[in-house]
């Protein structure tokens, strides 16, 4: 086509695309500060020329494409870094509170009421005889034990609210699985009839590092503009399946724990907040109190065996000061006779009378045993013989503070690098108003061009049809 209606065409052509460049440049400022948008671009190609005997004559211009702004890897890069700092953010949360389990304040300390009992019995040894320093071992021994229960209700109480944290995220996990799959399928079935879905994608790609700070994903892209995810091996979601993941509470050593599984395969799950949940859980946690219960059993076996040497007031020997059964954090106890009958702790050593047999005390005033047990403080009995019993609680409690310490520093560096790279990606996606100003005066200006060269070309066509007149 050419002439005055060619003119018309070409000046027509041009008011639409800049138009629809308008259209782009308003949607991007609407969305300047919504959250994941990037930034689009309005793609425009020149129509194909019509050639004369002379000459090619170009048509005009068409708006082909709206183009979405890609950062591929730096989004891969913060989802993975999402994926770790959501990890070590929960375990930062977790080992602070188990820190205050061990932070005791003055008398509420395991190590003041370790101190105070050992203390109380080299009191009882500087007179053995005495009932009130009888007293005071048995109260010394009720503190430390009702101490170390607290410290273990301490860890089961965690323990429960980590399983109940556990079921919160597979929930959360399992809601944001179902939105990303039904966009997926929502943008390829857009896509697969030429139609762009730049704003669901960038929906899909918000929900997909959401996911990614709850739980360690692999995102796979497919040809139809839909995704894959999996974890630890497993295939979760793609275009016609989604696996939501399940419990199972289990009982293992006599602890409660939650078992993650999608279907019937058990999730082996490394990162996110789940990931820091569990191996907080199941590692941390757990080692804790098994160390815990290491040290109070090595006190029960410890003590007993000194004491079941002695002698009481009464005569009595070869009893126990703590329950044998029950030498764990949680269940330690001093002896029902201890409790009842004071004068049946054994602070005299004896002497075996071979003639008759029999096993005889050095007499009330005889300390031997209560220095002994006493001295106990001062023995390496724990960590092959390396560790007294506060030396060992000194390094358990260290432990949990070191701990604490590498997660919250963990947590920062991470946080530094998502914050990097979300920097980056706004940098490279982001809208910029500056950027769609200048825009809009660009489009605007070829608008105004496109507008004047129809008034032209319809004053050229009054001429002409004057002139036929």
């Amino acid at each position: 086509m050419s002439g005055v209606s060619g003119l018309l065409n070409i000046a027509k052509s041009a008011i639409l695309a800049q138009q629809a460049g308008m259209n782009v440049v308003s949607h991007n400022i609407a969305n300047a500060n919504t959250e994941g948008y990037s930034k689009q671009e309005l793609t425009l190609a020149s129509r194909p020329g019509i050639k004369n005997s002379a000459y090619t004559i170009g048509q005009g211009v068409d708006a082909t494409e709206v183009r979405q702004r890609q950062a591929t890897f730096i989004d891969k890069r913060i989802q993975s870094e999402l994926t770790n700092l959501g990890k070590w953010e929960t375990s930062r949360r977790v080992l602070e509170q188990i820190e205050t389990i061990f932070a005791g304040v003055g008398e509420s300390d395991l190590n003041v009421a370790m101190n105070n009992f050992f203390n109380a019995w080299e009191d009882l040894s500087s007179n053995p005889e005495s009932l009130e320093f009888r007293g005071q071992v048995v109260q010394q021994g009720k503190a430390l034990t009702d101490k170390f229960h607290e410290m273990s209700e301490g860890f089961t109480e965690i323990r429960s609210n980590l399983n109940a944290e556990v079921d919160g995220a597979i929930t959360d996990i399992n809601r944001t699985f179902r939105k990303i799959w039904d966009l997926n399928r929502t943008i390829e079935e857009a896509e697969s009839t030429g139609n762009a879905a730049n704003d669901l994608r960038d929906q899909r790609n918000l929900l997909i590092k959401e996911v990614s700070q709850l739980i360690n994903v692999e995102v796979q892209t497919t040809n139809q503009g839909g995704i894959q995810i999996s974890s630890g091996g497993i295939m979760l979601l793609d275009r016609s399946n989604l696996i939501e993941l399940t419990t199972q509470t289990v009982s293992e050593g006599g602890l409660s724990t939650t078992r993650v599984y999608a279907g019937e395969r058990e999730l082996n799950v490394q990162g996110g907040e789940l990931g820091g949940l569990l191996q907080v859980r199941d590692s941390t946690l757990t080692d804790y109190q098994s160390k815990l219960d290491t040290l109070a059993n090595a006190i029960v076996t410890n003590i007993n065996r000194e004491h079941e040497k002695g002698f009481g007031l009464d005569g009595s020997t070869g009893q126990e000061f703590f329950t044998s059964t029950r030498v764990a954090a949680s269940d330690i106890e001093l002896s029902t006779a201890i409790l009842e009958t004071p004068d049946k702790i054994a602070t005299a050593a004896g002497e075996h009378d071979w003639v008759n047999d029999v096993h005889t005390s050095n007499g009330s005033g005889d300390n031997t045993i209560a220095r002994q047990i006493a001295g106990l403080r001062n023995i390496k009995v724990l960590s092959d013989r390396t560790s007294t019993f506060e030396s060992y609680y000194n390094t358990l409690y260290s432990d949990v503070g070191f701990d604490t310490i590498d997660a919250m520093q963990n947590q920062e560096n991470h946080q530094l690098l998502t914050d990097q790279l979300k920097n980056y990606r706004d940098s490279a996606v982001s809208v910029s108003i500056d950027e769609e100003m200048a825009d809009i005066m660009k489009f605007q200006h070829s608008y105004v061009a496109a507008a004047q060269l129809i008034n032209v070309a319809n004053k050229m066509m009054d001429t002409l049809v004057n002139l036929l007149g």
